[in-house]
């Protein structure tokens, strides 16, 4: 289908906006262990070309204990024992291997600071477990809150003196995840405000300056509150005075709830995702002491269940296709656009993403990859967000008159100069029902070209049903499970990012761009004088 209206486009380059944040800089996985295989360390070699600054990585389950060998959403590093007279038996062999392939990567941790481990945990001794998912022990508070002190100050410490302060002060350090949700936490709010007064005591003592912060919320608003209001003028548990620092506050975001078998699919929305960050930015009014500190939005996701596939759902498809990249770049565009709005700082939007073992080829898990090492073609988001940069610049379009009660308009866009004065627009075309796609055609109008001389060259990428699309063409050779090496080969043709144009033109002033986007779709035109070729 084909939409013959055309949608108009304007971008003013003497407009400036804002220095973009690149809030997309960051990854998370539950699955620790699988972090220094051979197929992770690869893959982390993949993040690494993505930019010359860092990527921020979180993990779960770096206290959790277990036999070092992950499971999808479950891993270990097992770090705390305890000998026979009950005193703390530390080994970092696990984590130190996690660590060394973030940092062998210009990446950082967002190092969080859980989950449990068994010799600590407040849940009574078990019998041995043979089926290690089916411990749960990581999910309580301590029994000895003292000991759990000294386990944070023991590992800040042990990562000051292997990397020294002035790396280890660039990390994020983060207590729990979703202690709001009794899937990973088994206590109230009390109990992780205590433990929240013990990891800043001990991470304080090991490293003065660093950034310590929490909650990681999963969502209910009212946790967040009492948490902050703990920090602020609370009773703290180690010292006796009144509040606890805190250096930012953390929290998440997802665009659809879990799925249930037999229940229609509800299919991803912005709408969603910004229920979670106006209950924030409702909740953080009420404490303007803490208004300026930074926030993460450390799991950023258009659907949960990363573990469930296009098996389990038909409509987790959209994973594996250009639906997942269209979504999350928009996403970003609206995120920044929310961030200049109430001014609240959100550093980070982390993409809840990696890989998984054992898997069959395009799952439809929420992976960066999936097997051989084929990009999955969210991956090309990150390569074009990549790609532009510097500082944005205003773009107006014909549908603008929509806001965050309605629907997000399906043609939109934004644009930025870089630092070499080349352009940078990314336009998108995209329904979030998933319905049968429509093409949109394109007015683009550009005024006030940031540089004047000399011809123009331009280049288009796209990300669409065919281009930057490997899971296109594994499903045009008949979805082998077993591809040949031939087949291997040609399917990772398709997986970089796609140029589908590369061109000289006259400088004009304004310039004039008519185009054709598909439905589901998403494109990078860049702009620069040919002097710079």
């Amino acid at each position: 289908m084909s939409d013959q209206k055309p949608h108009a486009i304007i971008v003013d380059c003497k407009q400036k906006v804002e220095t973009i944040t690149p809030i997309w800089r960051s990854f998370g996985y539950d699955e620790i262990n699988w972090t220094y295989t051979p197929r992770g360390k690869r893959i982390y070699k993949e993040i690494a070309k993505l930019s010359d600054k860092p990527y921020y990585i979180r993990f779960h389950h770096a206290f959790t204990s277990g036999n070092g060998l992950s499971t999808p959403t479950k891993g270990s590093g097992d770090v705390y024992h305890e000998n026979e007279n009950g005193e703390p038996v530390y080994n970092f062999s696990y984590l130190d291997q996690v660590i060394e392939t973030i940092i062998e990567n210009n990446s950082k941790p967002i190092f969080e600071l859980g989950f449990m481990p068994d010799a600590l945990s407040r849940k009574k001794k078990q019998k041995p477990i043979y089926f290690y998912s089916d411990n749960d022990a990581f999910k309580y508070p301590p029994r000895d809150y003292r000991k759990w002190e000294e386990l944070v100050y023991q590992t800040v410490k042990h990562y000051v003196e292997k990397y020294g302060a002035e790396e280890v002060k660039q990390w994020y350090w983060e207590l729990w995840n979703e202690p709001d949700a009794p899937i990973f936490f088994k206590g109230s709010v009390k109990d992780y405000c205590k433990l929240y007064d013990h990891t800043v005591a001990g991470a304080v003592r090991a490293l003065p300056e660093i950034k310590i912060g929490g909650p990681g919320l999963a969502g209910k608003p009212k946790f967040l509150e009492k948490f902050l209001a703990h920090c602020y003028r609370g009773k703290n548990h180690v010292t006796g005075k009144r509040g606890t620092l805190l250096r930012f506050i953390s929290f998440h975001a997802k665009g659809t709830s879990w799925p249930l078998k037999g229940e229609p699919f509800k299919m991803p929305s912005l709408k969603a995702i910004f229920w979670y960050l106006e209950n924030f930015e409702h909740v953080l009014a009420k404490y303007p002491h803490f208004q300026t500190l930074p926030c993460l939005l450390d799991e950023c996701d258009m659907a949960v269940a990363t573990n469930y596939g296009m098996y389990d759902f038909p409509e987790y498809e959209f994973h594996n296709n250009e639906y997942y990249p269209v979504f999350f770049i928009r996403m970003i565009k609206n995120i920044l656009d929310f961030v200049s709005r109430t001014k609240i700082p959100i550093q980070l939007a982390t993409s809840w993403a990696f890989y998984f073992e054992g898997k069959r080829f395009f799952e439809g898990n929420r992976a960066l990859f999936t097997n051989e090492n084929i990009r999955n073609p969210i991956f090309n988001a990150f390569v074009m967000l990549e790609k532009i940069g510097g500082v944005r610049v205003q773009l107006e379009k014909n549908n603008s008159g929509k806001n965050l009660s309605d629907d997000f308009p399906e043609v939109d866009g934004f644009a930025a100069i870089n630092d070499d004065q080349s352009l940078g627009v990314i336009v998108w075309n995209f329904d979030e029902s998933n319905a049968s796609p429509v093409n949109r055609q394109i007015d683009l109008q550009i005024k006030s070209i940031p540089f004047s001389s000399g011809k123009i060259l331009l280049r288009k990428y796209q990300i669409d049903s065919q281009n930057s699309n490997p899971y296109a063409v594994w499903k045009s050779l008949g979805a082998p499970q077993d591809p040949s090496a031939e087949e291997i080969e040609q399917i990772k043709k398709a997986q970089g990012l796609a140029l589908i144009e590369e061109k000289k033109i006259a400088h004009e002033q304004p310039l004039r761009l008519q185009f054709e986007l598909p439905g589901r779709s998403v494109c990078l035109i860049t702009l620069q004088t040919d002097e710079l070729k």
